[in-house]
């Protein structure tokens, strides 16, 4: 029925634990009905945990990849062998009794003998709970976020701010820390004017960052996903031969039989980028007497259609309508304000409107200086349902966004 913001908190662990035990947790509490007993929940949540691969062996303190707990049911106490509601540990994690009073307040802790007994949790929150110094930040859980690496020295926002590897590296972890899902790193600009770099040229970018992934990051228990952002075939064939990529974000749109036959044969997801050309060019738009939308639904909807026919199924397919990319000021306006419409497609949908030069019809900022202006229409994309906002100060976005989601009930079925 409703979802909370996601708190990262510091870990609870034993003194004495091992140091790879101290990694960070992210919490989440949903409000839901369910036909089921608390018995049969238990056992169907313990299913997902072990699909999910949590290790139901592991010691009780030891990281585990998911942990799904039942915290309260109604006003009811129930206990016996394997189940005790409300949740033990409830009253000693703040951060949890946040979660809960920002989905049902009036709530009332039904054990008796308490000092906080048949109180409210707005109750309990203000009279009996301190500040929780556990808590890191509070961030969203969806629209997921896809974090910026331009290994470029001339892309249009950050062009040569992460260039060489070093930085980029450092870019990357910074964008984990603040949130990012995805990240998408990308060694060929897209601006309007861009020249266009050989395959050995962008590759040569791309490797060092590549050897870091594929030697220091990918033995990590918490990693994000790693999106490649390139249309050149040879550079993501090497790619994939390097380090287990997760997407392959095109830009051009490859319906190469070739390049699909690859994609087909491995695990990660394409994303498609409607475009006119690359790099885009300001005489070569989509006409004005078409519904902007419509047409980008038809486009993706062949895109599909032809994906399936190499076995690349809708869930491996995101959209992206392709927001500056051969598209008037008005278009991308226009597609951003209807976007929802492109869930009927029943693939995932990413939109990358971070700072791009539309806003210049309602902004006199700088590219690097419209974050506020686009944080204001990632807001109406969260409530359009879009799945990934690709976007350049994720940090910014998850403060801000993850408060809107809060005080508004963000997320409600």
């Amino acid at each position: 029925m409703r979802v909370s913001v996601i708190f990262e908190t510091k870990a609870i662990v034993p003194v004495g634990s091992p140091e790879t035990w101290n990694l960070p947790y992210f919490n989440l509490v949903i409000l839901g009905k369910t036909t089921l007993s608390p018995d049969a929940l238990l056992i169907s949540l313990k299913k997902i945990e072990n699909e999910l691969g949590r290790d139901l062996n592991a010691l009780r303190w030891a990281p585990r990849i998911i942990d799904l707990d039942i915290l309260a049911w109604d006003q009811q106490v129930i206990s016996y062998e394997g189940l005790t509601i409300p949740h033990q540990e409830l009253m000693h994690r703040p951060f949890l009794i946040a979660l809960m009073a920002s989905l049902e307040s009036e709530w009332r802790y039904p054990v008796p003998g308490f000092a906080y007994s048949h109180l409210s949790l707005n109750e309990i929150l203000h009279c009996h709970i301190k500040p929780d110094n556990r808590l890191i930040k509070c961030l969203l859980p969806f629209p997921q976020m896809v974090g910026i690496v331009n290994v470029t020295p001339d892309s249009f926002s950050d062009g040569g701010c992460y260039f060489n590897a070093k930085t980029a590296i450092e870019r990357i972890q910074e964008l984990i820390l603040q949130g990012a899902s995805v990240i998408d790193i990308g060694a060929q600009s897209t601006r309007p004017n861009a020249q266009c770099t050989s395959s050995a040229e962008e590759w040569e970018r791309l490797e060092p960052i590549f050897d870091f992934l594929a030697h220091e990051f990918i033995s990590r228990p918490s990693k994000p996903y790693i999106s490649l952002d390139s249309y050149n075939s040879e550079v993501i064939q090497k790619a994939l031969q390097y380090y287990p990529i997760d997407w392959i974000n095109d830009v051009q749109g490859n319906e190469d039989h070739d390049f699909l036959n690859l994609i087909s044969k491995t695990k990660c997801k394409i994303v498609i980028n409607h475009s006119l050309g690359i790099p885009p060019s300001k005489e070569n738009i989509l006409p004005f007497d078409v519904n902007p939308i419509q047409l980008i639904y038809d486009w993706a909807r062949s895109k599909i259609e032809r994906f399936s026919l190499y076995g690349i199924s809708k869930d491996r397919i995101i959209v992206d309508p392709g927001i500056g990319f051969g598209k008037s000021m008005l278009h991308s306006f226009s597609l951003l304000r209807d976007v929802g419409c492109l869930k009927k497609l029943g693939c995932e949908i990413l939109v990358g409107h971070s700072r791009k030069s539309f806003l210049n019809l309602i902004s006199t900022q700088s590219s690097s200086e419209r974050d506020h202006e686009t944080i204001g229409i990632s807001y109406h994309l969260c409530k359009q349902g879009v799945d990934y906002l690709r976007v350049h100060n994720i940090e910014a976005h998850q403060r801000s966004l993850s408060a809107l989601a809060t005080f508004e009930g963000l997320y409600e079925s």
